[in-house]
């Protein structure tokens, strides 16, 4: 009786082996995905100051920065990368004003880049151009126009 349930559980696991095929490893034999592109979202906004008396536009409504500043709505926002290879633009959106006492006018962008670089390089019209990392963009750009006409991080 021994033999007789010996020889089935051979039998069983030449069974077993003839039905598995080939010990493959399920990672090679899985069909890979083509890697998407890391793609990098840039936001941001262009403060200008209108006043410090509460004078202006009410928060939310549309306005026009100050004479003399070099901020206008369309202007064109471009991300390179450190080769110099444009990756993006997008144009600045119509200002918008915000704050109480201290009104300003917002210009603000957003748009998708490439994001595998880790260095970036950003220029906004009529500014200098400005170098920042992968994790600054990733925190938000957020930018004020001094009275020096230069472009400085909030």
């Amino acid at each position: 009786m021994r033999t007789l349930w010996a020889c089935g559980l051979v039998l069983g696991m030449i069974g077993l082996v003839g039905c598995s095929g080939t010990m493959e490893d399920p990672k090679e034999a899985a069909p890979t995905a083509t890697p998407s592109a890391d793609r990098l979202a840039i936001s941001g906004a262009i403060t200008v100051l209108l006043s410090t008396d509460g004078k202006g536009p009410d928060i939310g409504k549309p306005c026009a920065p100050p004479t003399g500043s070099k901020v206008k709505a369309g202007a064109e926002v471009r991300v390179t990368d450190s080769e110099g290879k444009t990756l993006g633009t997008q144009k600045l959106g119509a200002g918008h004003a915000g704050g109480s006492t201290l009104k300003t006018c917002n210009f603000s962008f957003s748009f998708k880049v490439p994001g595998e670089a880790e260095n970036y390089e950003m220029t906004v019209e009529g500014f200098p151009p400005m170098q920042y990392t992968r994790e600054d963009i990733r925190r938000g750009l957020s930018f004020y126009e001094t009275e020096q006409g230069t472009l400085a991080p909030q």
